[in-house]
């Protein structure tokens, strides 16, 4: 993660007393932390013993805004339902603080910290200071909670101010651990290993012509299973400023990792998003073996994570609904689908609609819906493999102050879009980067259908489209919450039919 420069007051850092989650802005089904200022997701790891998922971010508890970074700590038996914990690492000094990194349990005991157990916690994390980034590590006993830091930190001195977020994890092949880290202005990925999470050798250094940004941050590099016999390795890298769409954004190739290098197979990167507002998603470690690769990201963008009017509220920014993963080769590319963790299973409440319809609208009001977050899912069938034509809209409008989001798939130009400027409380007015309208290129599947669904949450709205084979997500600020969803078909061809369903999301936050 990157700050830039600044100078804040460290406070005494306590445990939070209890939060309204209850706020306009507030999400319900996203995390959000209880006060202050979170951006990148740190040290996600799922505890077997304890069926728990641990989630640390990057967290000032202090004011909305970047500065005085801490881990802040969230746990969940599910990823939807959170209990927020003190802080886990704190900075030393005025001068050094918390910045990004990951967590691993150490259950060989490789790092000789739990001489008794089975299920020691390492941090791995950049200590960040005006003068140089270099990487420590803190362990802990008690499953992650508390932690304490190691007396000959740090562990990697690269004597530069531009070396962070190390993600570690554990290579069987070459029964070592291995880390990817940022050299951010070199735009390279740096490659350690170390056989005890203490002691590390530079073993590479992966770049790649054309990948843009102006400073690397936050890769991860995740196996994926393919097939029953074929694995890849996919490096995420997130950038901040320079990214595609503008201010920070991830990219992902994908490859084969050796345990030393990382050789890419791919000749151009892949947005994660085809929005603005998803940003340097973390991986977590340790999950059962039959399990798929699940991350969080960070729904906001640098270019105005600062100023959106959440602050009003007392905090800013919140994390992406928890998305499972997998890979898959689409008209010969690699692509990574991105779907909600066990499809919302948890907090999928009582269903509001379901219809089908093929010509007109349907209007669907959500306002009794507690949360107010609801999650739609859409079919358009019986299309023509070319030339379909028409389109479906969708509008989530409040009845009380006319705010609205719009979207659409329009068959006739092949694109789906998404659009925040009908929501008023904080638009391109106020930061001439918060843009409105973010579209993607669609294509009709071989079955003739196009489908896709979304969770709309208060101030962040997440789109998935074709099984996730691509996503999008947007924070919005509306002056009054949205609480009435309109679909409307026009001109989709005789035969054609459009399915939707909605339902009612309950809140993490409640009891």
């Amino acid at each position: 993660m990157h700050l830039g420069l600044f100078a804040l007051p460290l406070l005494a850092a306590t445990a939070q007393a209890a939060v309204n989650y209850s706020e306009p802005l507030r999400p319900q089904v996203q995390f959000s932390p209880p006060e202050g200022f979170m951006n990148d997701p740190n040290g996600l790891f799922y505890d077997a013993k304890r069926s728990t998922y641990h989630y640390y971010y990057q967290y000032n508890p202090d004011e909305p805004v970047a500065g005085n970074q801490h881990w802040g700590h969230a746990t969940s038996p599910d990823l939807y339902h959170w209990t927020n914990h003190p802080l886990a690492l704190e900075p030393d000094n005025a001068d050094t603080f918390i910045f990004s990194g990951s967590a691993i349990i150490d259950s060989e005991n490789t790092s000789g910290f739990f001489p008794d157990q089975d299920d020691g916690v390492v941090a791995i994390y950049t200590a960040h200071s005006s003068t140089k980034e270099t990487q420590h590590i803190a362990y802990s006993t008690d499953g992650g909670y508390t932690f304490t830091k190691y007396a000959n930190n740090p562990v990697i001195d690269s004597h530069t101010n531009q070396f962070r977020d190390p993600k570690v994890f554990w290579h069987a092949e070459s029964q070592k651990w291995a880390m990817v880290i940022a050299w951010a202005e070199d735009l390279k990925i740096g490659v350690f290993t170390s056989p005890n999470l203490k002691d590390w050798t530079a073993t590479s250094n992966f770049t790649q012509e054309g990948l843009p940004g102006d400073q690397f941050e936050c890769p991860n590099l995740v196996k994926f299973s393919v097939d029953e016999e074929t694995t890849k390795d996919v490096l995420f890298i997130s950038v901040n400023p320079g990214a595609p769409l503008g201010g920070s954004g991830t990219y992902y190739v994908v490859g084969d990792f050796n345990g030393t290098h990382f050789n890419s197979e791919t000749e151009d990167y892949t947005l994660i998003d085809f929005s603005k507002d998803n940003y340097a998603a973390q991986w977590f470690d340790s999950l059962p073996e039959d399990s798929k690769p699940v991350s969080i990201g960070w729904a906001s963008n640098w270019d105005y994570t600062e100023e959106v009017p959440s602050a009003r509220e007392g905090w800013r920014s919140a994390a992406t609904v928890p998305r499972e993963h997998t890979l898959t080769k689409i008209d010969g590319a690699w692509r990574v689908t991105q779907t909600p963790f066990q499809g919302l299973s948890s907090v999928k409440g009582n269903k509001l609609e379901e219809k089908t319809f093929s010509d007109g609208d349907i209007s669907v009001d959500f306002s009794s819906v507690e949360s107010n977050a609801v999650y739609f899912d859409v079919a358009i069938n019986n299309l023509p493999s070319a030339d379909a034509t028409g389109e479906l809209t969708f509008n989530f409008t409040s009845s009380a102050s006319g705010d609205y989001l719009d979207g659409a798939v329009e068959l006739n130009t092949g694109s789906f879009w998404i659009n925040r400027a009908g929501t008023h409380l904080f638009t391109t007015a106020d930061n001439g980067n918060f843009t409105g309208q973010f579209d993607t290129s669609i294509s009709v599947s071989e079955s003739g259908q196009f489908t896709f669904s979304g969770v709309i949450d208060r101030s962040v709205f997440e789109v998935f489209l074709e099984d996730g084979k691509q996503s999008g997500v947007m924070s919005f600020f509306p002056t009054k919450p949205l609480d009435t969803v309109t679909f409307a078909a026009t001109g989709l061809g005789e035969d054609v039919t459009v399915d939707v369903g909605v339902w009612g999301l309950k809140s993490g936050w409640s009891s």
